[in-house]
């Protein structure tokens, strides 16, 4: 009982921690020249639609995300391991483009405990980038529709199960972040949220 009680503590310690991070970072002002955009929601929230559409309209801005880097593995596989390289990479390639002078915007599903956004907030602080946090969602039946219409309509290298796509969708409503905006992406269209975005971030960033 009071080791489970102490795993509890530091658990929850290590939680503060991490949105005491992302709070400072996330309304800490800078003299900024860079972004990072974090587009975080369960699959089918239209993470992915949104960065194109913002990746068209910002100037020296990378658009990133777990599922472009995956397929540089030639034989990648749903595993931890490989789960991990590929967020380990990502997390370099964040920090490079930072350094470079390039902005970010990441379309990407964050989760507490598991994918921190805490990596993020410590990237933005170092380098004096505007860290905006969006949380994209949408009723589960809707997420389900989209993800199954996507499937019919793209050449998917490693299909889902459907399991574990309603897995996914539940871990991420379970365990998701509450800092930054929320859009419900079936009451606002993606063109909607773009335009917010850049407004939010102001005209200097854009081309």
């Amino acid at each position: 009982m009071a080791v489970g009680f102490f795993f509890v503590l530091i658990r929850c310690r290590n939680y503060v921690r991490n949105c005491l991070v992302l709070w400072t970072a996330f309304c800490y002002t800078y003299p900024m020249n860079k972004f990072i955009v974090i587009l975080d929601g369960p699959m089918g929230s239209g993470k992915s639609t949104v960065g194109a559409m913002l990746a068209e309209k910002l100037k020296r801005t990378a658009l990133i995300n777990e599922d472009r880097i995956k397929w540089f593995i030639s034989d990648f596989k749903r595993s931890k391991k490989d789960n991990a390289i590929v967020r380990a990479v990502m997390i370099e390639m964040c920090k490079e483009y930072l350094k470079q002078g390039i902005s970010l915007v990441v379309a990407q599903g964050f989760l507490k405990g598991m994918r921190p956004l805490s990596d993020f907030a410590k990237m933005a602080k170092k380098n004096k980038a505007k860290l905006l946090i969006y949380h994209l969602d949408a009723p589960k039946n809707i997420l389900l529709k989209r993800i199954e219409n996507r499937i019919k309509t793209t050449k998917v290298k490693a299909p889902i199960a459907k399991s574990r796509i309603h897995k996914n969708i539940q871990r991420w409503k379970a365990n998701r972040f509450s800092v930054g905006r929320e859009f419900q992406t079936d009451k606002v269209s993606a063109k909607a949220i773009t335009g917010e975005v850049l407004k939010d971030l102001g005209k200097n960033f854009l081309r």
